[in-house]
C-alpha cells in the first residue's frame, strides 16, 4: 500500500504519463489531419478501402461493428455504473461514472471533429446489396448495419471504442490489468477493421479515430484525480462546441450532438447533487434503466428540436446516475 507522500508521488507520475500520452496522440492526430487535407482523394497506399463484396463477410463485419456503435457503448457504460459495484465489476461508483463520462465525451468529441473536418466517406458507403441467401424481411436490418452516412473523419466507432474500451480497462476490477488491456485492444482492432471492410471508412479515418480516442482518454484520466465530475464537465465543454459546429456545418445534425451534451449535463448535475454510494442490484437497475432507455430511444427515433433533445437526454442521464438513490427511496430490491 502507498501512503502519504508516496501516494502523491505515484499520482503525480500517473498524471505526467497521462499528459505525455495526450500530447503524443494530439501531435500524431495533427500530422494525420494535415496529411488528410493535403493528399487528394484521401485514398493512398495502405489507406485504400479494403471492402470485399461478399455477403457473409459484410454480415459478420456489420455485426462486429455494432460493438462500437453508440447504443452499445452507452448501454455498457450505464450498466457498469448501475450494476458495477454490486457485481464487483468496479470498486466504487465513481469508477462507473468515469466510464460513463468518457463515453458521453467521446460521442461529443466525434461530432465536434467530424463537423470540423467535414471529410466525405468512400464512394457508395451508403449503398449495399443484400446477399441472396438473406431473408427478404432482414434486408433493412442488413443495410442498417453495413452502411453509413454523414462525415467520415475521424471514425466515430474507432474514437468511441478507443476511449471507452480504455476507460473500461482502466476501471474494471475483473481479471488482471494485462488481460483487460489485451481484450480492449483486440476489441478495438475488430471494430476498427470492420469499418474499413464495410467500405464506410478509409483507413486514415480509423487511425484518426484511434488517436483522438486515446487523446480523450488520456486527458480524462489526467484531470479526473478521483473526481469524475471533472470529466463530465469536460464532456459539457466539448458538447457545446460540437453543437455549435454541427449548427454551422451544411449537413450537421444538431440534435445528434445535443443528445450527448444533454447526457453530460444531466449526469453532472445528478452526480454533483447526490453522489450515490448505495449498491444497486438487478431489480433497481431495471426499474431505473428501462424508463431512461425508453426516453433515449424516443429521442433518437423522433430527432426533436435541440432544446427538447438536450432536456430529454439530461433527464435520462440523471435518472441513470440517481438510480441507486431512486431505488433506495422507492424500496426497490438491491
Amino acid at each position: 500500500m502507498l501512503e502519504g507522500s508516496q501516494l502523491r508521488q505515484s499520482d503525480g507520475r500517473y498524471q505526467k504519463i497521462g499528459v505525455g500520452i495526450a500530447a503524443v496522440a494530439a501531435a500524431c492526430f495533427v500530422v494525420l489531419a494535415f496529411v488528410l487535407s493535403t493528399v487528394p482523394g484521401r485514398s493512398f497506399g495502405l489507406f485504400e478501402v479494403a471492402s470485399a463484396n461478399l455477403g457473409l463477410v459484410l454480415t459478420v463485419a456489420g455485426v462486429v461493428t455494432q460493438f462500437g456503435d453508440p447504443w452499445f457503448l452507452l448501454l455498457v457504460a450505464s450498466l457498469v455504473y448501475m450494476l458495477g459495484t454490486d457485481r464487483e465489476f468496479v470498486e466504487q461508483p465513481r469508477d462507473g461514472v468515469f466510464v460513463l463520462a468518457v463515453t458521453l465525451a467521446a460521442f461529443s468529441f466525434t461530432d465536434l471533429l467530424k463537423n470540423l473536418f467535414r471529410a466525405p466517406r468512400p464512394p457508395a458507403a451508403d449503398v449495399v446489396t443484400a446477399p441472396g441467401w438473406l431473408p427478404a424481411g432482414l434486408g433493412g436490418a442488413f443495410q442498417s448495419i453495413t452502411t453509413a452516412t454523414g462525415f467520415a473523419f475521424p471514425s466515430g466507432h474507432a474514437l468511441g471504442t478507443a476511449a471507452v474500451f480504455a476507460a473500461l480497462a482502466s476501471r474494471l476490477s475483473i481479471g488482471s490489468a494485462t488481460t483487460r488491456w489485451a481484450v480492449a485492444a483486440a476489441g478495438f482492432l475488430l471494430v476498427a477493421s470492420s469499418r474499413v471492410i464495410l467500405g464506410v471508412h478509409y483507413g486514415v479515418d480509423v487511425v484518426g479515430g484511434f488517436l483522438a480516442g486515446v487523446f480523450l482518454f488520456a486527458v480524462a484520466a489526467t484531470i479526473e484525480d478521483g473526481e469524475p465530475l471533472r470529466v463530465l464537465l469536460l464532456g459539457i465543454v466539448i458538447g457545446v462546441f460540437a453543437v455549435v459546429l454541427s449548427a454551422l456545418a451544411p449537413a450537421g445534425e444538431v440534435w445528434n450532438a445535443g443528445q450527448w451534451l444533454g447526457g453530460s449535463v444531466g449526469a453532472a448535475v445528478a452526480w454533483y447533487a447526490v453522489r450515490p454510494s448505495r449498491r444497486l442490484g438487478l431489480g433497481g437497475t431495471l426499474a431505473a434503466g428501462i424508463p431512461a432507455a425508453v426516453l433515449w430511444v424516443a429521442i433518437y427515433l423522433t430527432s426533436p428540436p435541440l432544446v427538447v433533445t438536450v432536456v430529454g437526454t439530461a433527464v435520462a442521464a440523471s435518472v441513470t446516475i440517481l438510480a441507486p438513490t431512486i431505488a433506495d427511496r422507492a424500496g426497490v430490491g438491491t
